[in-house]
């Protein structure tokens, strides 16, 4: 099977034949004083970036620059930067990314394997290249009024250059992708055509200029017309620092790797915010998207997205297909999609065969956009692009490496690997490479790297045979630092003698000890936490870095952690503390001694930590309860909860379980209940709250779980509390449908049972979430059928199953309840539930707290509700006693 996108292009027929920089001299001529470019505090117009772009290629020619020579580029995200890309360009020549983060040894490589005479650079990038290139500042450049700022009509073909990226090898050295101008120009039309973009867009440039993503972010939108907003170089002070640069610059479209997305929704989860509401387009690429992710980012949108799930190396030029799901979609997997305008997609047997429907094979990518081949390297060009023929045509293709299948749908659906390629955060690793570096150590005999997987998390592990040397994770760490890219170095390591071997003298990888036996790279010396707070801590990372023991002293980032993992560690700092972490500020204080110290700071009201209030933290902390957040078992599900732990002076023989409710409401009351639990932990109860299978950050199927599973999680959740907190008594808080499911739940030896604003008819709760769902429909103006079948609740899926549950639950389905009962309820409650009743010895304490569940202008507000605060206190006080 042979699927190809052949749709006829917006722009001209000829654009196959035009070079990228004459497009974007064309959009300097229809639009010159539109924003181009816009970076912190600065602005440019299309015009201006053009003079700019111009002066640099002036500069180019002037001093020699001659058709594809390579030109290094070691510059920050900027302005300039994105200038200096299309001056390049203009040039004649093509640009070389040069990432300042690598070591010295690897950037020496690539400007000696790509003969780059000169690197445009930063000045304090500058010793790195010292006596290898000639160098020169952007700035300069831009400063020098003799250079012409007219467009230097350099003839440019479409088989020429336009730039090289270079990518991890198996053979031990990076190669350099060679992309032409024609490759180029057919992959921005078909950008544009698949994700829509139109003038107004403002797309985020957020990647670093080495990774192709940038090529993405950058090259579409200005041959569109549209502005390209760069990521400020300085660290947000807000805690979500992607939706903080989003809403503060207005962004339309952002396309990030997988890891940092599955981050981001995680982080909007736990903080209780929503998707900004600037963002039109959200692009996912460069590893497997999970489901579940892809379902929680539906609960947080409140605008209609074109959301997209896109794959493609980068021998063929950023993206090859691209998966958008439909309304509705359900699925374990993501597909990839269809190919790309222009691209073709093949799946082939060992054979060269093509696959049936369903059935495995190699994906194979052709069209105008695959690369010219690696630089110097024709052995690996010629083994990687293949030319077959197709349909009585002799077609040129790039063999991927990539197991895939075609789905009924017509869709690619992503199966591995063909070999041991890793991909790690969006990179590409060949395992060769690394143990290419870790074969320089004098201690090493052999080497195999590989990953493991944990609760999506992939890990690099170096299995290192040593024989009797002496070698330890900290100084072999320390040794690929200085040849490797930082998202190159392992996070694990497992020392053995020798390694096992099969009976023909390889590697026996089944044999190979597990990766839960590596070592991480840390310190010989372990200072324990002792105080509340760096015990609290030591829990978030070892479950983000997955290491079981812990020192206040290690490095978090020499432990394996990435800017991705940060993000985890404040979400759940977030959401168990309550306290505001900034991302700047983990990446200053990246041990959890410094790290403790700086949240007691916060917690005080200090602006930094000080010296002189330390005594005001300790006794504002002495106030506070210890928050904790855990996994439980409930069945074959692992679910999410957080337990607040009283000061011991004031701790009570009695904890208390709070049951949330669903849907909309659940992001609604988030916050609501982390406050009413923290409000019972300073006056002495234990106290946990926690999400059901498929919901929140619980493990499960949301497709799948509903009230059944969720009375059986009550019921979970109720006893690990007991055990948790080795307490006697036990009272429930339920909110709305957590208050119906724990009146059902048939829980045992309560001291008392609150129910706060009860649902007390499950059709009218079913009625409401659909109601709720075609009033946001018709706000976005989305029209035909709104899918009742499928309706969501708020993001959630509801299938017939579900609703069909939800609408069988009825408060008070027993005939007594099992411990002594009060309902809460708040003002207009009863035009919330018409048909509420009070069941048999039930209290009522109404309250004039304002929450208007059934209102849909109130869906997205929250609420303060003190008087229910103390109605609750006041009964379970008077159950204490």
């Amino acid at each position: 099977m042979l699927m190809s996108n052949d749709r006829d292009p917006d722009l001209p027929n000829d654009i196959l034949t035009t070079d990228f920089p004459s497009l974007f001299e064309a959009q300097v001529g229809k639009k010159p004083d539109a924003e181009a470019v816009c970076f912190e505090q600065q602005s440019i117009r299309y015009a201006d970036l053009n003079r700019w772009a111009n002066q640099i290629a002036d500069y180019l020619v002037k001093a020699g620059v001659e058709r594809e020579q390579r030109v290094g580029m070691c510059l920050d995200r900027s302005i300039e930067a994105i200038a200096t890309m299309l001056g390049v360009m203009k040039s004649g020549a093509a640009f070389v990314p040069l990432d300042p983060e690598f070591p010295v040894d690897r950037l020496e490589f690539i400007v000696a394997d790509a003969g780059i005479e000169l690197i445009l650079c930063d000045e304090k990038y500058e010793p790195l290249f010292a006596g290898k290139a000639k160098m020169l500042e952007p700035q300069e450049a831009l400063r020098d009024d003799s250079l012409s700022t007219e467009n230097p009509g350099t003839a440019l073909a479409g088989d020429q250059l336009a730039y090289i990226m270079y990518t991890s090898g198996s053979t031990g050295k990076p190669k350099g992708v060679q992309i032409e101008h024609l490759s180029l120009v057919a992959y921005c039309d078909a950008d544009v055509d698949v994700y829509q973009l139109v003038e107004s867009d403002r797309t985020l440039q957020f990647s670093t200029l080495n990774f192709d993503i940038a090529i993405e972010e950058i090259f579409p939108p200005l041959m569109m017309g549209s502005c390209v907003v760069v990521r400020p170089r300085g660290r947000s002070s807000a805690a979500n620092e992607l939706s903080s640069i989003t809403e503060a610059h207005n962004v339309t479209a952002i396309h990030l790797a997988t890891a940092y997305w599955h981050e981001w929704v995680d982080l909007m989860v736990a903080t209780g915010a929503r998707v900004p509401a600037s963002i039109r387009l959200m692009v996912v690429t460069g590893e497997k998207v999970s489901a579940e992710h892809y379902r929680r980012w539906l609960t947080l949108c409140d605008q209609e997205v074109l959301w997209c799930n896109a794959y493609g190396p980068t021998e063929a030029t950023v993206t090859s297909t691209v998966f958008i799901p439909p309304v509705g979609w359900k699925g374990d997997n993501l597909p990839i999609g269809k190919p790309l305008k222009r691209y073709d997609a093949l799946i082939l047997d060992g054979e060269l065969n093509p696959v049936a429907t369903g059935e495995t094979g190699e994906l194979y990518i052709g069209g105008p956009a695959l690369a010219r081949g690696y630089l110097n390297r024709p052995d690996l060009t010629e083994k990687a692009f293949v030319s077959l023929p197709i349909q009585g045509e002799i077609t040129r293709l790039y063999k991927s490496g990539d197991i895939a299948r075609w789905l009924p749908t017509g869709d690619i659906e992503f199966g591995g690997r063909v070999d041991h390629q890793i991909k790690l955060g969006s990179y590409r690793i060949e395992p060769g490479e690394i143990e290419a570096a870790i074969h320089k150590h004098a201690a090493v005999l052999e080497s195999l790297v590989s990953y493991d997987e944990i609760e999506g998390k992939k890990y690099l592990i170096a299995y290192v045979a040593i024989g009797a040397n002496d070698l330890t994770a900290a100084d072999l760490a320390a040794h690929l630092r200085d040849q490797l890219p930082p998202y190159m170095v392992p996070s694990r390591y497992v020392f053995l003698a020798n390694f096992p071997k099969t009976i023909n003298g390889k590697i026996d990888r089944q044999t190979l000890p597990p990766a839960a036996s590596s070592e991480v790279p840390r310190a010989r010396d372990l200072r324990v936490a002792t105080t509340e707070l760096e015990k609290q801590l030591v829990s978030i990372w070892s479950q983000v870095l997955n290491v079981p023991e812990l020192g206040i002293d290690d490095d978090f980032f020499a432990l394996g952690g990435s800017s991705l993992l940060v993000t985890r560690v404040i979400a759940q700092v977030s959401q168990s503390l309550d306290v505001e972490l900034p991302v700047r500020d983990f990446f200053a204080n990246p041990t959890i001694a410094l790290i403790a110290a700086h949240i007691e700071s916060l917690m005080a009201g200090a602006a930094v930590p000080q010296p002189s209030s330390n005594a005001a933290s300790r006794a504002l902390r002495a106030t506070l309860p210890t928050i904790a957040p855990c996994f439980f078992e409930s069945g074959k599900q692992s679910l999410f909860g957080v337990h607040y732990a009283p000061v011991a002076s004031k701790k009570r023989n009695h904890a208390v379980l709070i049951c949330q409710s669903y849907g909309h409401e659940y992001a609604r009351a988030y916050r609501n209940l982390q406050q009413l639990a923290v409000f019972l932990a300073k006056q002495g109860f234990d106290v946990f709250r926690f999400d059901y299978s498929g919901t929140g950050n619980s493990g499960g199927d949301c497709d799948t779980a509903d009230p059944r599973r969720w009375k059986n999680d009550t019921t979970a959740a109720a006893a690990h509390i007991r055990s948790l907190a080795g307490v006697e008594k036990l009272s429930v808080v339920g909110l709305r449908l957590g208050a119906t499911l724990a009146s059902v739940a048939q829980l045992i030896d309560l001291e008392s049972l609150l129910l706060w604003d009860p649902v007390c008819d499950g059709n009218g709760f079913v009625a409401m979430l659909g109601g709720l769902h075609e009033s946001l429909l018709a706000e976005l103006n989305v029209t035909g059928n709104s899918g009742h079948e499928t309706a969501q609740a708020y993001g959630y899926a509801m299938t017939a199953t579900k609703r069909h549950r939800l609408a069988e639950l009825e408060f008070g389905q027993e005939s007594r309840l099992p411990c002594p009962t009060t309902v809460i309820t708040s003002r207009g409650y009863t035009d919330v539930e018409p048909n509420f009743s009070l069941p048999p010895d039930c209290e009522v304490k109404t309250t004039s707290d304002e929450i208007y569940w059934h209102a849909h202008e109130f869906t997205n507000r929250a609420f303060s509700s003190p008087q229910a605060f103390e109605s609750i206190s006041q009964s379970l006080s008077g159950a204490t006693r």
